[in-house]
Parts: C-alpha cells; structure tokens; sequence
C-alpha cells in the first residue's frame, strides 16, 4: 500500500526501514522523519504524516512479535515516546530542555498538587 504518494513510500518501505533503524544500537525514536530520512526522501506535504505514524506503530508490533526487531529497542523507543508525550501535558514553565529529559531521569520533586 502506498503511505506517500508525494516521496512514493509504501508501508513495505517503512518496514524495512524500521528493521534496519530499530537494529542499530542507541536506536532512535522511529518518528516519520527518522523513517523518512533512512529512506532518503522527505516530508512534502506532511499530508501522511497521521497514517506514517499509525503504521510505525503497527509494523513495531509486527516485528517484536516477529522476533525481528530486539524487543528491547522497541521497549526503550516507547519509554522515550511517553516522556514525550508526558511533556505536552506539563507547563512550559515546568518542562526541562528534551533532551535532558530524555537522557537522565528527573531528580526534581513535584509539589503535590
């Protein structure tokens, strides 16, 4: 199936993507941008942008279960992703730059609320 029409990208190519990012070591959150600049192409439109995701996620599943891709790459990429999302929740006046956040776990207490 065709995911982009604009780069011609089907969710054959994503998959293949992911084998080969989610094998390297420290593998990457596997984000449409990621996927895409493995492939060598890029974002035009961003129109396939929502379906991209839908299928990142799909084919991770697909291949952890495969056995294809380390289960644990695919563990460590979604801890990162719920930090992520965590941090769209918090108010900027309490967020830590990203990449700190990523990197070392929080070591501030929260007041309750």
């Amino acid at each position: 199936m065709i995911v982009c029409s604009c780069a011609v990208i089907s969710d054959h190519d994503i998959e293949s993507a992911l084998v080969d990012i989610m094998s390297q070591p420290n593998a990457p959150i596997p984000t449409p941008g990621v996927v895409y600049r493995h492939l060598s192409k890029k974002l035009n439109c961003c129109g396939c942008v929502p379906l991209t995701v839908e299928i990142i996620y799909a084919k991770m599943e697909e291949l952890e279960a495969k056995g294809l891709v380390c289960p644990c790459a695919c563990a460590t990429a979604r801890t990162k992703l719920q930090k992520i999302d965590r941090r769209s929740f918090e108010p900027k006046s309490a967020r830590r730059p990203l990449s700190t956040a990523l990197s070392a776990p929080s070591t501030r207490r929260r007041e309750p609320a």
